[in-house]
């Protein structure tokens, strides 16, 4: 499926052909984030289909490796191990063992989806022949170890494009998003139902998922925010239930909105913290309907074509939002709306925040339960 029409841009340089591919070996660069990951997996699935029978790679940080378990493509996860390169005492052990492996895999391709001086400098170490990014990467001197570089068209289009246009550039594909959807993981399903087996959330319920965290400060709404629309949307909706999901970190905030909201334990669930990337993932995939910040879980529930309603304060939701499917996005207008802060600098006390009522989400949540959006058991 396209999304776009756009037209691909032609590369700075070409790229070395290769007669077969039964034997090629290709390394994708992209250690990190969540969103920035999945944002790259259409880009994959175009490699693979011009190199269908080549052996496919990631170059991944631990912490989001489990999350290419949903990509059927990759065949083989290599750890960046970013916590020992940065720590004096393992560096030099780290980045030996790193720069071996590499080495040893003996790589044709290597793409840096990434673009900074570190991922572009262990594709340089590879030795592949071809190692591949963007002319205009995020840090300048990342395109010096680039052998092919291509500029992008537009530098506001999505980053899901982005990278599709760079993997189509390089295999000499047309232009198209394929359309890539995560499927049903087995093992961590039953990982899911594990965890589940103490609470009372049944397989026939209808489920909306409520995801309060987010990395950055200025991304995250407050807890009253979150408690009154749970408030106001399990009053017109008694039986539905309500999960609120995160990482450990978020798990205080969704003590505090079930204290806040003062429904019973039956109706909003707390599993915050409870959750690997993978049980995260089934456990969205069961929900009707999302309700997040800009952050991990957004991303995934957009990759899984779940209806998304994201709250975007400093980031722009055009260029990293939900890029599938029916969603909406909720962004204030305000004279410094998508400052890219990780904290308000103006001492507006997130004006971006206020500015959007819990009515408005409450309704949508009503509209997309009114519409029939009902978890169905594969």
């Amino acid at each position: 499926m396209c999304r776009t029409n756009k037209k691909l841009p032609m590369p700075m340089n070409k790229i070395i052909s290769f007669d077969g591919n039964k034997d090629l070996r290709i390394l994708i660069i992209k250690p990190s984030s969540l969103g920035d990951i999945l944002h790259t997996f259409p880009a994959v699935s175009v490699i693979a289909e011009r190199y269908p029978e080549a052996r496919i790679d990631w170059l991944v940080n631990p912490a989001f490796a489990s999350i290419l378990k949903y990509h059927p493509d990759v065949e083989n996860v290599i750890h960046f191990p970013r916590g020992e390169l940065a720590a004096a005492k393992t560096f030099f052990p780290a980045f030996f063992s790193l720069c071996s492996k590499l080495r040893k895999n003996k790589y044709d391709i290597v793409i840096d989806f990434q673009g900074l001086f570190r991922s572009s400098f262990f594709a340089a170490v590879s030795g592949a022949a071809v190692r591949a990014g963007f002319a205009e990467p995020r840090e300048k001197f990342s395109r010096f170890f680039y052998n092919f570089k291509m500029e992008l068209p537009d530098s506001h289009i999505h980053a899901i494009e982005k990278n599709v246009f760079l993997a189509c550039a390089l295999t000499g594909l047309p232009f198209m998003v394929p359309e890539t959807a995560l499927a049903v993981n087995e093992k961590c399903r039953r990982s899911l139902s594990d965890i589940m087996r103490g609470t009372n959330i049944e397989d026939s319920d209808i489920c909306v998922g409520i995801a309060p965290g987010a990395r950055w400060e200025s991304k995250r709404w407050p807890p009253e925010f979150f408690a009154e629309i749970i408030r106001q949307s399990s009053a017109k909706f008694p039986s539905v239930k309500f999960l609120l999901i995160g990482s450990g970190e978020d798990r205080e905030t969704a003590e505090k909105i079930l204290k806040l909201c003062g429904c019973g334990k039956e109706q909003v669930i707390s599993l915050a913290g409870r959750t690997g990337i993978c049980e995260l993932t089934e456990l969205l995939r069961r929900c009707s309907v999302i309700l997040t910040n800009d952050s991990g879980p957004m991303h995934i529930a957009a990759a899984l074509h779940v209806p998304v309603l994201a709250l975007f304060g400093p980031t722009a939701p055009e260029k990293t939002g939900p890029y599938w499917r029916e969603h909406r996005i909720f962004q204030a207008e305000t004279d410094c709306i998508k400052c890219m802060k990780r904290y308000c600098s103006a001492g507006r006390v997130y004006d971006c925040h206020d500015k959007i009522k819990a009515s408005e989400l409450s309704e949508c949540i009503g509209e997309f339960l009114t519409k029939g959006m009902k978890y169905e058991q594969i």
